[in-house]
């Protein structure tokens, strides 16, 4: 199991292949979930030294809690300039939608929420977390 979905900590996973240079376009993967709020939290730092901050929220995946908006008034609040798109699905598939728009963004990095389910959830619906871990070629900042 990847040390993400175990550990409370955020966690900074290298892409495959060497990034092209510095992080300057991030991209903040939003649902609502407290595992979300800590990875905002973990990019602060990122996102006020970048070029370009986007929020992605994908409509049929938000949880309860603050929606996107809330998270563009929050980065505001720490002189962050960011913009919010709501994202579909590719193929019904959230975490392949997610990466799209990451790639539609030339995002350095994205920050997520890491979330675990059941094996068999897993197993019969797949799961973002899972989607992002195995298909990312960027920087991702995961907290859990």
């Amino acid at each position: 199991m990847p040390f993400c979905l175990i550990a409370a900590a955020l966690v900074v996973i290298a892409p495959r292949t060497p990034p092209k240079g510095m992080i300057k376009r991030v991209c903040i993967g939003w649902n609502g979930t407290a595992e979300s709020s800590s990875a905002l939290r973990g990019a602060l730092a990122w996102a006020q030294t970048a070029e370009a901050v986007r929020v992605l929220h994908c409509e049929d995946y938000q949880r309860r809690g603050p929606k996107a908006r809330d998270v563009i008034d929050y980065l505001s609040f720490h002189g962050i300039k960011a913009d919010s798109v709501d994202f579909p699905p590719v193929d019904r598939d959230v975490g392949k939608g997610l990466l799209a728009a990451c790639h539609d963004f030339d995002a350095d990095m994205l920050a997520m929420g890491a979330y675990s389910h059941s094996r068999l959830r897993q197993l019969i619906l797949g799961g973002v977390t899972r989607y992002i871990l195995e298909h990312a070629d960027l920087t991702v900042l995961m907290s859990r």
